[in-house]
């Protein structure tokens, strides 16, 4: 005897299938197939073939949508498009849940949650969490890494590094055990320590990798240097084919330098600094005493500051039930706001010129505060290897980790005003500021830029809070951002004074910065070079090195700021 629901009208029908479905996010199909099990009849007219309706409603109700369609400036996807991409994401949240890693599903899996993560409001989140995606990805590093036998593959290893993350927590790094840890930051020193000394060096010849997502969900891959991408680096077919869910884009592999770092400093401040004991133990006593430098109070000061992770923002929203604390989420930006510039920089519109994207990879006023945070040295290629062997490939680990703070201002240039030239130099391009003055403007609505060899003057506006410059012009129309900044006065006691000069290189949101001792007597290490992005809107990581004479090697190594409440 057939049932009577297969008289009904389908879109009655339709309705009814829906409503079987719990309405938790993280819901299973499971009634639904019980459903579509009862009858050939129902279950030919709710397959997703028959009905990509259906399914295109259960995806909009479980996943987010809202980042997705800001970025790629479309109102809709067709119903056929989002049943599609369900029924994918369905299979590979499934491996996760299993901790399946099968190799000819890796690639596309990882891009899934990446670009998954990366347009986020709470509910991606929510599916990979309950996935357990932490755990697997640890899995996918260190199995990657013991089968590659040499042989990495750097888009793999990219992603997973990317993946790894946006979905550790502090808890879930602290519980892991010690050997565990270990082996994760074995697998990221070479890309910390081997890497370019200036991130700036060799960019101009960067190839950069493009993926081109098919309507099959499978990448086509072009090789890349181990660089960071640029503008250039975006070049495409001229007449793509593929009708994916992220069709409207041609996509790069992740920086694996950058999320290199940003996991290494999670990672290692698991164990925090080991506070000196022949400190004096406050400024006080400091001052009595007649000593300068850090205190005890000043190193423990530091060591309670930490990488902040998303996935830490994520339980902490999920665990306030207070209505203060929910209004003050609902002004701050949406989760997947915070990863807009990270998405600019792997991603580009295929129908929309590449000029037009300039400003997308940086928004002004994401670097004025203050900033904390530490650094580490990296070994110098001089000094013996672990072994005693002057050939074993062994990755000496860093070799020790210091304190950093700075406070930063954003000065931007708009038309009718020429910017400061880009003029490439020695060992590091014209993104690195270096031989500059800078002289407030008597009306105060200014700063003047002057270059030492050229005695012209560059006029720019200190970029204000409230979003508008002093001329009111929109500070994403700026031509230029030049970043000024010193050494807060509360930490110059302890870890010297510095001032900070660089620009911004609004193509892809690369951050230039050169630090120069206020004084001769400070920590006598002369001028350094910081050069790195901004993650998710919360942390500056990157590269820092000694600028010297060419042909001199210097020091350098590794840094994360990450910018404090005032």
């Amino acid at each position: 005897m057939s049932s009577h629901l297969e008289a009904i009208p389908l879109d009655v029908l339709t309705q009814v299938a829906f409503f079987t479905i719990d309405g938790s996010p993280i819901a299973t199909l499971d009634a639904l197939l019980q459903l579509m099990l009862s009858s050939r009849t129902l279950h030919r007219l709710l397959s997703i073939r028959t009905c990509p309706q259906l399914y295109a409603r259960i995806f909009r109700a479980q996943f987010d949508l809202k980042g997705h369609y800001r970025r790629s400036q479309q109102h809709a996807k067709t119903t056929s498009c989002l049943a599609s991409e369900l029924q994918e994401r369905r299979r590979v949240l499934r491996r996760i849940r299993l901790g399946q890693i099968v190799a000819h599903h890796l690639l596309d899996d990882l891009w899934m949650v990446y670009l998954m993560l990366l347009e986020s409001d709470a509910l991606n989140e929510t599916h990979l969490h309950a996935a357990g995606v932490g755990g697997w990805v640890l899995r996918v590093i260190q199995e990657h890494q013991a089968r590659a036998g040499g042989e990495i593959d750097e888009q793999v290893l990219s992603l997973a590094i990317s993946v790894a993350c946006l979905v550790l927590s502090h808890n879930h790094i602290s519980s892991l055990p010690t050997e565990d840890r270990n082996q994760v930051l074995n697998i990221l020193r070479p890309f910390t320590t081997s890497s370019p000394k200036y991130l700036s060096t060799n960019v101009s010849g960067a190839v950069g990798r493009r993926i081109l997502l098919s309507p099959h969900g499978s990448h086509d891959r072009v090789p890349s240097q181990l660089n960071f991408p640029h503008k250039n680096s975006y070049e495409v077919d001229k007449h793509p084919k593929h009708t994916s869910y992220f069709s409207r884009f041609t996509i790069s592999a992740p920086n694996l330098l950058s999320g290199s770092v940003f996991l290494t400093f999670a990672f290692k401040e698991v164990t925090p600094l080991q506070v000196p004991p022949h400190l004096p133990p406050t400024r006080a006593a400091a001052i009595a005493a007649e000593r300068h430098g850090p205190t005890m109070e000043d190193f423990v000061a530091i060591t309670q500051r930490r990488t902040p992770l998303v996935a830490d923002s994520f339980h902490q929203c999920h665990s306030r039930e207070s209505v203060l604390d929910h209004a003050r989420e609902q002004r701050r930006p949406s989760r997947s706001d915070v990863h807009d510039e990270d998405f600019y920089r792997i991603a580009r519109h295929l129908d929309v010129p590449a000029e037009t994207w300039e400003h997308q990879a940086y928004i002004p006023g994401l670097l004025t505060g203050v900033w904390e945070g530490s650094y580490m040295v990296a070994p110098s290629s001089t000094c013996p290897s672990p072994t005693g062997s002057p050939g074993a490939e062994v990755d000496q680990d860093f070799l020790c980790r210091q304190p950093i703070q700075f406070r930063l201002e954003e000065n931007l240039s708009f038309t009718p005003w020429l910017p400061l030239p880009i003029e490439p130099q020695d060992a590091f391009d014209g993104h690195v500021l270096r031989n500059l003055c800078a002289s407030e403007e008597e009306s105060m609505k200014g700063i003047q830029f002057s270059d030492g060899n050229t005695a012209k003057t560059y006029h720019y506006e200190p970029f204000r809070l409230s979003g508008a410059s002093e001329s009111g012009r929109d500070p994403r129309h700026a031509l230029d951002v030049v970043i000024t900044g010193e050494t807060p006065r509360r930490f110059e006691a302890a870890w010297g004074t510095y001032s900070f000069i660089g620009r911004i290189r609004l193509s892809d949101g690369l951050i230039s910065l050169t630090r120069k001792p206020k004084s001769a007597g400070d920590d006598g290490c002369g001028t350094w070079v910081f050069e790195g992005y901004l993650r998710s809107r919360r942390t500056f990581v990157g590269k820092w090195g000694t600028l010297g004479a060419p042909g001199h090697e210097g020091i350098g190594g590794i840094f994360s700021m990450s910018k404090t409440a005032d």
